[in-house]
């Protein structure tokens, strides 16, 4: 449809056709130096009270040229945004030229048909070419019943109240790991809120105070302590080189994704890492920074977790601004002079770049299966509500060794008989009781499968033990003519004929506990 340029308001920037009664004379003024050249009249303002009884002779007969009624519609001016805000083409040539096509532009999903729209086709008709190379859409935040936020039904939370409450940056969090970055709705409740503070800033906070305790505890020895050196990138611990690579590979994944403009993917890889340091790592590294191996051992942990702490305090500080500078004022501290980490505030720091020669993926790997080890673990704990701190005689990993499964766990494994407080880990390769069982993801499976849904599963239930180790090697498979990946269907292995009432199983794609 044709786009209506013009509306019939009082304010507003007049458009400056000028034409004759018959509309057969029609002239376009295009600055305020041609109006007066053809008007005879200094202009001090062009809206529309200074300059509608301005008259232009006519140049073919037709009397006196008078100004149009109308106004440009707003879009047009927004439209004109990339020009107007440099007086282009009147002035600043150059840096409107380096400065052309814009990067990108932030607005809300109802711009589509607005200024994203008239940014393209003023910019296409001028330049033949779009006049921003990305455009990051928002979508629109409601009530916590689905609705339009309303005044008069008072349906949200006072936002200064929530600020107040949880601050700033766990609101700020709450939206950028919110569907809103993803230009879809988000229905806004406080208790979302409430719990990034509980699950996410606390134990990061915490971490950082519990490196702050340590490192005093350890300069209490005699020895200041220093950041950097062999003792980070050269760790013998298998956990402070496990940390430092998943850093490393944060850092790589988030300069990927904000180079593509891919806002939405950031915060949720964040947030996980941030749960592996606080929950892993330094759970699991407690003792060894508190001194149990020696000081040279407790330096080296340390060391890790400051470096680990530091790059992850810059990555999050344009979401978290107010704990992030607090966190690096104290940090930066440490760091020698010149450092290019060393800067007035955080905001002053550039995003780090990754050590691709610290990214071990063995490593990574590793540690991941130890993770679900303990998970399964605690799974088969709670299903018969034995705590932590009752001990078990045993656990029996049964996994194949085809892919060096076992190896891999068992080089971590005490760090598995203490997370799960077992006397013995013993490891079995006979699969002949284990079957796989498939679970589709009906949240993600729904909405592209509608009404053909049920016929999908029902074809789930029916695949073999062939068809389900064919899509575990393949990690995709045919169902009613829908292709499902892995992502939509997770496999699961139990195990038969448990009869002593005192063993409990536990299984995912890899292994079964």
């Amino acid at each position: 449809r044709d786009w209506c340029v013009s509306r019939s308001r009082y304010w507003g920037t007049p458009i400056p056709l000028w034409v004759s009664e018959d509309f057969e004379e029609v002239v376009c003024v295009g600055s305020v130096a041609e109006l007066e050249a053809l008007s005879g009249r200094t202009i001090t303002d062009i809206h529309r009270h200074h300059i509608d009884d301005i008259v232009i002779p006519s140049r073919t007969g037709h009397g006196h040229l008078r100004r149009v009624d109308e106004v440009f519609d707003c879009w047009f001016e927004s439209g004109c945004m990339p020009y107007a805000s440099k007086h282009y083409p009147f002035e600043n040539a150059k840096d409107f030229e380096r400065g052309f096509p814009a990067q990108f532009v932030a607005e809300g999903l109802d711009q589509t048909r607005g200024w994203f729209y008239t940014m393209m086709v003023l910019s296409v008709l001028l330049f033949n070419k779009p006049a921003v190379q990305n455009f990051v859409v928002h979508g629109l935040v409601l009530a916590a019943d689905g609705k339009k936020m309303s005044k008069r039904l008072k349906n949200y939370p006072d936002p200064q109240e929530v600020v107040g409450s949880h601050g700033a940056d766990a609101v700020r969090m709450y939206l950028c790991n919110s569907p809103v970055v993803r230009a879809e709705a988000l229905r806004f409740k406080e208790e979302g809120v409430r719990d990034v503070v509980k699950d996410v800033l606390l134990p990061w906070y915490n971490a950082y105070r519990f490196l702050v305790q340590e490192t005093q505890r350890f300069e209490a020895g005699g020895e200041k302590f220093s950041p950097g050196g062999p003792g980070v990138m050269s760790s013998s611990d298998l956990m402070d080189r496990w940390i430092i690579s998943e850093k490393n590979s944060l850092i790589e994944f988030v300069r990927e994704e904000l180079e593509a403009y891919r806002l939405y993917t950031i915060v949720p890889r964040l947030v996980n890492f941030l749960s592996n340091l606080t929950n892993w790592h330094v759970r699991l590294n407690r003792g060894r920074m508190r001194g149990a191996q020696g000081r040279e051992e407790a330096l080296a942990a340390l060391r890790s977790l400051y470096d680990v702490l530091l790059s992850i305090d810059v990555l999050l500080a344009p979401i978290t601004p107010f704990l992030t500078e607090l966190m690096y004022q104290n940090l930066a501290r440490a760091l020698p002079a010149g450092s290019p980490l060393k800067a007035e505030s955080v905001h002053f720091v550039m995003l780090p770049k990754a050590d691709l020669d610290a990214i071990d993926r063995d490593t990574a790997r590793a540690v991941g299966r130890m993770q679900a080890v303990i998970e399964l673990g605690r799974t088969c704990r709670d299903r018969r509500r034995v705590g932590l701190k009752t001990p078990l005689r045993r656990i029996t990993i049964i996994a194949s060794h085809a892919d060096g499964f076992i190896d891999e766990v068992a080089k971590l494994q005490s760090f598995i008989e203490e997370e799960l407080n077992v006397m013995e880990v013993a490891y079995r390769t006979d699969t002949g009781n284990i079957s796989l069982q498939a679970t589709l993801n009906f949240k993600l499976l729904g909405k592209r499968l509608g009404k053909d849904m049920k016929r999908v599963q029902e074809a789930a239930k029916a695949l073999s033990q062939e068809d389900l180790l064919d899509f575990e090697q393949r990690r995709e498979i045919t169902l009613c003519g829908y292709s499902i990946a892995v992502e939509e269907m997770t496999l699961a292995r139990r195990v038969h004929d448990l009869e002593d009432p005192n063993l409990e199983a536990c299984g995912d794609a890899e292994c079964l506990v």
